[in-house]
């Protein structure tokens, strides 16, 4: 199996779409011989902030000489993006050996797996052959049915925020998809990060429920946090640290991902604070507030929900003040696509709209009319090419920066573009 015939083997069930359950990949897995039960996992469900966290712990892990595994969705570019072993990514070679692996044991299941399990699968067959120590599995879109969840008990679970996302699937409520992502509690230390009460509540009934601890996100020795340009500044136990990622949200994230490196020290794994500030220093994390171009300032941001986009906002106002910026954006018909235009429309100069590259996604004359009607000139793109341009453009002329914001799907096009300009 080449690498495009492995792609292929995953894309052909892309009909399916998201299928909630556990017996596909648990059956599928049983047919690999239980790939999942040869490594030691720490489980990341939430709403926002799970790629982030993830990405920090498996850093610090990797520099405290622990062979890390790391799965995390969706890719921007490549698939082999989701894949990791101690910060690089599968190669094409282990990519396609993987795909074949699962290929051949779902072969002859009555009920195919999708598209997310066979990638899950592809991942514990991978980390197994790679014999790493730990590996931290990011959760898909749920967590209680999600595909990652067919794992025993991990070392530690972490739930990074609730906030209302995906709600055809998990429920209309924030309570309702806290009881979907409190569905990964099972005998280990929760971590949690910031949740509304709700949520809160639901979440700790689990932990009650199934006897475990929970560790909020506020105890990490964590202080004196401030966002620059380069990322986020802070100070952990009376030491200074840099986190080279930006956005405010990022404050909450480094917390949750460091409450998360305490419990696995207090679970025997040896783990130096010099180890947590290289690990932290040396997170390599791209689309989240990431500056893309300086000429101009092109910034992405893969917020595609309003928690994420008030999150957006709120770190382009610390940034830039008054200084409004020039909006290249995209979504999903299924997301609050209004919810997150009225968070942005007080950052805007003006907007070019577009529809990213899913069948999924919402039209650009759509978008752009939901803008004009919050009183932000708007105009409409056929392409993610020709907004980057016009956008660039403008900023040009204005001193402005470009701010590109919205669906994950985006960001491959926008890179693409601006090395095209």
């Amino acid at each position: 199996m080449n690498y495009k015939e492995a792609i292929g083997f995953i894309e052909s069930v892309s009909w399916k779409g998201s299928v909630p359950g556990l017996e596909r990949v648990g059956e599928l897995c049983e047919r690999m011989g239980h790939p999942e039960r040869k490594v030691k996992f720490v489980h990341v469900a939430g709403t926002n902030g799970k790629g982030s966290v993830s990405a920090i712990v498996s850093s610090v892990l990797k520099e405290a000489g622990y062979k890390t595994g790391l799965f995390t969705s969706p890719h921007l570019i490549d698939y082999t993006e989701r894949f990791a072993v101690n910060g690089k990514n599968i190669t094409k070679a282990d990519f396609c050996r993987a795909a074949e692996a699962v290929k051949n044991a779902a072969e002859g299941m009555a009920d195919a797996p999708t598209e997310f399990e066979i990638l899950t699968a592809m991942a514990f067959y991978y980390f197994a052959e790679a014999e790493c120590d730990v590996a931290v599995l990011e959760c898909g879109m749920g967590g209680r049915l999600d595909a990652t969840n067919v794992i025993e008990s991990p070392l530690v679970s972490v739930i990074t925020n609730i906030a209302l996302d995906h709600t055809g699937v998990l429920g209309k409520t924030e309570g309702d998809i806290a009881h979907e992502k409190a569905g990964i509690v099972k005998s280990a230390p929760l971590v949690l990060g910031k949740v509304s009460a709700d949520a809160e509540n639901v979440i700790k009934g689990a932990c009650i429920k199934n006897n475990v601890p929970v560790l909020d996100y506020t105890l990490a020795d964590v202080s004196d946090d401030r966002i620059a340009a380069d990322g986020l500044h802070f100070r952990y136990s009376g030491r200074d640290a840099v986190l080279p990622l930006c956005g405010e949200y990022q404050k909450i994230n480094i917390r949750t991902a460091l409450e998360t490196v305490s419990v696995l020290r207090d679970r025997g794994f040896d783990i130096s604070e010099d180890d947590i500030i290289r690990g932290v220093s040396s997170v390599h994390w791209i689309g989240r507030f990431e500056k893309l171009s300086s000429d101009p300032t092109v910034i992405y941001d893969g917020a595609h929900n309003p928690d994420g986009a008030a999150f957006t906002a709120a770190t382009y106002k610390q940034l830039y003040g008054r200084k409004m910026a020039v909006i290249v954006t995209g979504v999903m018909a299924d997301k609050d696509y209004i919810g997150i235009a009225r968070l942005l429309a007080p950052v805007a100069k003006c907007v070019f709209t577009v529809a990213p590259d899913n069948s999924r996604a919402l039209p650009a004359d759509r978008l752009a009319e939901v803008y004009r009607s919050l009183g932000v000139k708007a105009t409409p793109c056929a392409s993610v090419e020709e907004a980057v341009r016009l956008a660039a453009d403008r900023a040009n002329s204005e001193s402005r920066p470009v701010l590109c914001v919205g669906s994950l799907y985006m960001y491959g096009d926008i890179v693409s573009a601006l090395k095209n300009r």
